[in-house]
């Protein structure tokens, strides 16, 4: 009877374990994750499909790549037949969010600032919970400075995230595709980051990927954009903050427009921030706001490339690996990733004794 016990009580341990880590596919959870591209102010689709030169294919699309998503977008008509993709309109609104289920929003490099009610359906749509919103910005060269201002000024009507772009550039002497405005950073999470090995995998040059001319992120001590800035590192960062891609020890500071940087100096050498996330709780679930100082999509040339100048890139595992992430994010149970639930953890352990005592 012991043994029909233990079995019995090895049954129930899986059942509910199994239930809550590895449950029954839906029809809800079957559908693929809602991607949505910002074309709608100043953005261009550079990188959803194919790079060419000389009628030879550089970088595959990442629309023909990334077939576990679906992607839509908010901007010119002309796209959806360029795209082949769903457009939700002339601009950003919470109800087309929600009602085409959005999980991540990308903005890639704005040339033009987003006017109050498109700030106010992305805030909605993040109160929901649950949400990813990639936000990338530029160095401050030429009109990258006012992208950066454009980006800063949303964070801080956002209220949600300590992330903000610093009013600077980087640059690399060393680890560049031809010059040092041609940045080749490295995907290189720091070590506390959760569910680390999702953003190392299936790299073929260790992680390396383009920078175009790129900006760098620093944090702010109050959401609203009205505290103190910091240096981002390991040592001083917000609460559940972690940086994903950094530039090479060689790298430095470089100022060509004002308004000055606000926590750095130009001249400076080091690893600096480029994409950086924070992991935010909204209404019991995760929200992933990332800032970074290239776009993944659009912009001059984009994170996605695969090889720039020669030089072979893993753009296109960088940013599958950081959308993977994010997604995985939004659902964890906890800062470290998802797993057991409480309630089902303590129904099992009190369940164990019932079915092990004997028989009278």
């Amino acid at each position: 009877m012991k043994k029909v016990a233990i079995f019995l009580a090895a049954v129930v341990l899986l059942s509910v374990f199994g239930v809550v880590t590895s449950p029954a596919v839906s029809a809800a959870e079957s559908e693929k994750v809602v991607i949505a591209i910002d074309l709608a102010h100043g953005e261009n689709a550079k990188g959803l499909t194919d790079v060419t030169y000389k009628n030879q294919t550089l970088t595959e699309g990442m629309l023909k790549v990334l077939t576990d998503y679906t992607f839509v977008y908010f901007g010119d008509p002309k796209y959806e037949s360029d795209l082949g993709i769903k457009r939700l309109g002339d601009k950003i609104t919470y109800d087309a969010l929600k009602n085409n289920n959005v999980t991540i929003l990308i903005l890639g490099q704005p040339t033009s600032p987003l006017p109050p009610e498109e700030i106010e359906a992305i805030k909605q749509w993040l109160q929901d919970g649950g949400k990813v919103l990639w936000i990338a910005g530029d160095s401050d060269y030429g009109n990258g400075a006012k992208t950066q201002q454009f980006i800063n000024s949303l964070l801080d009507q956002l209220e949600i995230t300590n992330l903000r772009l610093e009013l600077a550039s980087v640059e690399d002497p060393v680890s560049n595709a031809g010059a040092p405005y041609r940045v080749v950073a490295i995907a290189d999470p720091w070590k506390d980051t959760p569910k680390r090995d999702i953003l190392v995998k299936d790299f073929k040059y260790g992680g390396k990927v383009l920078e175009h001319g790129p900006g760098l992120v620093a944090w702010v001590d109050g959401k609203d954009g009205s505290g103190d800035w910091h240096k981002l590192t390991s040592d001083s960062k917000p609460e559940k903050t972690y940086v994903l891609v950094h530039s090479s020890s060689d790298s430095v500071i470089k100022e060509n427009n004002d308004p000055p940087a606000n926590a750095y100096q130009a001249g400076e050498q080091g690893e600096f921030p480029i994409v950086a996330a924070q992991i935010v709780k909204v209404n019991d679930k995760n929200d992933v706001i990332i800032v970074s100082g290239e776009s993944p999509v659009g912009g001059y040339e984009p994170m996605w490339a695969s090889q720039y100048y020669d030089v072979k890139l893993d753009g296109p595992a960088v940013v599958s690996n950081i959308l993977e992430w994010s997604v995985e994010m939004t659902t964890a149970t906890e800062e470290g990733g998802g797993g057991i639930c409480g309630p089902a953890a303590l129904i099992g352990l009190a369940i164990i004794p019932l079915l092990l005592r004997r028989r009278k």
